[in-house]
């Protein structure tokens, strides 16, 4: 209907507005003009505009959005190789992968006590200390797409020797790149230690860098495999993915050398196309949530059955049956009063004052409760809203 509230509907699940997302797109492909070496739009948006005539060109609106992001102007752009091989390692020098551990499921379907005794009997049993180097690593970014790091944390075999390493990973970076540098940075400095045994064991929490390995799918993670690679030829290499935040020490370790990381200079400022995009869409959406104080996709409106979520839907937006909208917006009935003919009949008046269900408020609500509260209050509000107009009779 023409009267639907677009806006709010976009609001209520999350959705930022087409003006928004269509300045997204323009950003996204601007970034990928100008890491194309070869591509003539590259030239022209190094170079400055004609400003004589109001425009709209695609040019013209990326340097308006570019001036209020300031940081993406501050990027130093990686080209886009014109071919990429995928992971350059063979079956016979390949590290295992793996992306699981047994009894561990999905994540919050178990407690951190029960995560972490599944994980160290894991390790215990299958990495046993006294044989294999063990390489933790974790990678770090603020609001995951700023002042990067990463962090090591090594203890070899008998456990007497263990190495801590923490670098700053980029000013413009990804928690996927500080985590593929993380294990990269391991795998170099693994080859070359003479403490080291033959079997080596890197444990990671970045599972989408360890499936992006498995299945060959992201080709900017060539160093990686190619240091994985040189690894493998002396040694036997495993890759296994640990939960995080469940205090395992040697994650937790290198969860700390990682943030360190991220406090140390920051003299990379380089960004592939796939980190810009990242990044773009991070700082449009935060943007967007600044905007939108009441959105949260975890808040006490998305607990609601549905029905419940359709009631308190009407009751914020007005868009309801009852007679200041229907009125108002289609002229339909003699006027928009309550049937009370005390007031227009709105939310706020059948939630606060209309007189003919003070009984059923008062039953509802022991002590007086704003309509802010009302709407936007505890799960508990919402649901005691929804059960107001449901007992209220009203056709909302």
């Amino acid at each position: 209907m023409r009267s639907t509230p677009i806006q709010e509907l976009e609001n209520i699940m999350g959705l930022e507005p087409m003006e928004d997302r269509r300045d997204t797109k323009l950003l996204t492909q601007a970034a990928k003009f100008k890491r194309l070496p070869t591509h003539p739009i590259k030239d022209r948006l190094c170079q400055p505009t004609k400003g004589r005539l109001k425009r709209g060109s695609f040019i013209h609106q990326t340097r308006v959005l570019e001036r209020r992001h300031q940081d993406i102007l501050d990027q130093q752009p990686k080209d886009i190789p014109q071919y990429l091989e995928n992971p350059s390692w063979s079956d016979e020098g390949r590290p295992q992968i793996r992306r699981s551990i047994p009894g561990v499921g999905k994540k919050n379907c178990q407690s951190c006590a029960e995560l972490k005794s599944l994980t160290i009997e894991h390790i215990h049993n299958s990495y046993p200390q006294r044989q294999w180097t063990h390489v933790y690593t974790d990678g770090s970014a603020d609001q995951a797409v700023r002042s990067s790091g990463a962090g090591i944390y090594i203890k070899y075999p008998g456990g007497r020797e263990e190495e801590h390493i923490s670098l700053a990973t980029g000013l413009y970076s990804t928690n996927f790149k500080a985590e593929a540098v993380a294990l990269q940075t391991g795998a170099a400095h693994i080859e070359h230690s003479p403490l080291s045994s033959n079997n080596v064991v890197f444990f990671s929490d970045a599972k989408s860098v360890l499936q992006a390995l498995d299945t060959a799918r992201d080709k900017e993670l060539n160093d990686l495999s190619s240091a994985l690679t040189s690894l493998c030829r002396a040694h036997t290499v495993v890759l296994q993915w640990v939960p995080s935040h469940c205090n395992i020490l040697g994650n937790e370790a290198a969860d700390t050398l990682a943030k360190e990381g991220t406090t140390k200079d920051q003299n990379d400022r380089s960004t592939t196309f796939k980190e810009a995009k990242t990044i773009i869409k991070a700082k449009q959406h935060k943007k967007w949530l600044q905007q939108q104080p009441h959105y949260n996709k975890n808040d006490a409106f998305h607990l609601l059955t549905r029905s419940e979520q359709v009631l308190i839907f009407r009751l914020w937006t007005g868009h309801n049956r009852m007679n200041h909208h229907l009125f108002t917006k289609f002229r339909i009935g003699q006027s928009d009063q309550c049937p009370c003919q005390t007031g227009s009949m709105t939310t706020e008046h059948l939630l606060q004052t209309c007189p003919l269900h003070d009984g059923l408020r008062s039953q509802i609500w022991a002590e007086a409760t704003t309509v802010q509260g009302k709407l936007y209050g505890s799960l508990d509000d919402l649901q005691r809203t929804a059960t107001f107009a449901r007992r209220a009779g009203v056709s909302i």
